[in-house]
């Protein structure tokens, strides 16, 4: 069952009729380094690479995290990322890219400096799928973790909604086979702390249970949290995505969220909203939430 205090959009609106966020300013410390996921920003890459790397990092973001390089080599890669004063320390690949091509997705990120590599599902057939089909993914997450560990690079797996809907005819979700049977010292995960509460689930439970097996989060905001089918699962990411919003002008509890990421000793911060009207002003309003948060 969600923790109620996960959601706190009247408390929220009543901060900001008050004066702002000043009631959240001036205690605590700052979220420091502050990422973003490039899919957020993806259109303006394509049309104006370094001129968008430029503008990510005068929004106040210190760490990126890529999904492809539009064209740039690794070397191409390095040098905007140094002209901008970014550290590209993530990129995610996809499913269909493990097996033979992995590493080649491992050479590349280790030549641009990557130190953290993510997938960002699993492939065909999506879940719900039985648990064999689970236990076979984990496999190759788990070889191909081997590949990373021999490059210094971390692989984590991101999660959606659907890791959380139940296997049918079983008591298990595919998060817990994932869980259970990828290697912790080849497989992390990389928790989407708005998909994870999507689904239902406390990010901070997940946190408890399953100690030092994130490396990083996901930070994105939803106007309204989904109602959850009859079959416990929830509704697919294509009917969520209109309800995104800039972090902070949700019904996500920031403060409580950051706080139990750091209890978990989570580093790594990457804000992300996956369709925006306005890509560049949505990553720039959530920079400016984040960086006025003072967390204690």
């Amino acid at each position: 069952m969600l923790n109620s205090r996960l959601i706190r959009r009247r408390e929220f609106l009543t901060i900001v009729a008050g004066g702002g966020l000043g009631a959240l300013q001036g205690r605590g410390t700052a979220l420091d380094p502050l990422g973003l996921q490039l899919y957020t920003v993806r259109s303006n890459l394509e049309r104006e690479f370094d001129q968008t790397l430029e503008r990510v990092a005068g929004m106040g973001y210190r760490e990126v995290e890529f999904v492809g390089y539009f064209g740039r080599s690794p070397q191409q890669v390095r040098a905007a990322l140094k002209a901008n004063g970014l550290v590209g320390i993530s990129a995610h690949s996809f499913w269909n890219m493990l097996g033979d091509r992995w590493k080649e997705v491992v050479d590349t990120a280790h030549q641009i400096g990557h130190e953290h590599l993510g997938i960002n599902s699993m492939g065909p057939p999506v879940p719900p799928a039985e648990t064999g089909v689970w236990m076979r993914g984990a496999d190759l997450l788990n070889e191909a973790g081997e590949v990373c560990r021999s490059a210094r690079i971390r692989l984590a797996y991101h999660n959606h909604v659907s890791e959380f809907a139940p296997i049918p005819g079983t008591s298990e979700r595919p998060y817990d086979v994932l869980m259970r049977a990828t290697d912790p010292a080849l497989v992390a995960m990389q928790m989407d702390l708005c998909w994870t509460v999507a689904a239902g689930e406390d990010p901070a439970q997940q946190f408890a249970r399953h100690p030092n097996r994130f490396l990083s989060v996901h930070v994105k905001d939803l106007k309204q949290l989904p109602v959850k089918r009859a079959d416990g699962s929830t509704p697919p990411l294509s009917t969520l995505f209109p309800d995104l919003s800039p972090v902070g002008q949700g019904v996500l509890d920031w403060p409580g969220l950051i706080r139990a990421c750091r209890r978990a000793g989570i580093r790594h911060y990457f804000v992300e909203q996956d369709q925006a009207p306005a890509p560049m002003d949505a990553a720039a309003a959530s920079a400016k939430y984040l960086r006025s948060l003072r967390i204690s």
